[in-house]
């Protein structure tokens, strides 16, 4: 996956996780984001891409809760979403180890 695609293939990630905090954590969106998300790893894991692989692979574990699961830590959960959500579209950002 070419960089250009990988960034547009993360705008669709940023959509899907919109629709899914909107929605109230529906169980079809959360499986669309997430779907996404492996993908999304598997395709930076391919490109050598490692802080956005380990950033999307944060993001498959925070989308593989459940609604109940989410309910008592959602603000928690949504925060760290867009977290890594903008690192995502800023790979240029200095990481500390």
């Amino acid at each position: 996956m070419e960089t250009t695609t990988f960034i547009k293939a993360c705008a669709a990630l940023d959509g899907a996780i919109l629709d899914l905090l909107s929605g109230g954590w529906e169980e079809a969106s959360r499986r669309r984001a997430h779907e996404i998300a492996v993908a999304l790893r598997q395709s930076a894991r391919s490109m050598g891409r490692r802080d956005s692989e380990s950033d999307l692979r944060a993001v498959e574990s925070l989308l593989s809760l459940s609604s109940r699961e989410v309910l008592p830590i959602r603000c928690e959960v949504e925060h760290r979403l867009f977290e890594f959500l903008g690192l995502l579209k800023n790979p240029t950002v200095t990481r500390s180890a």
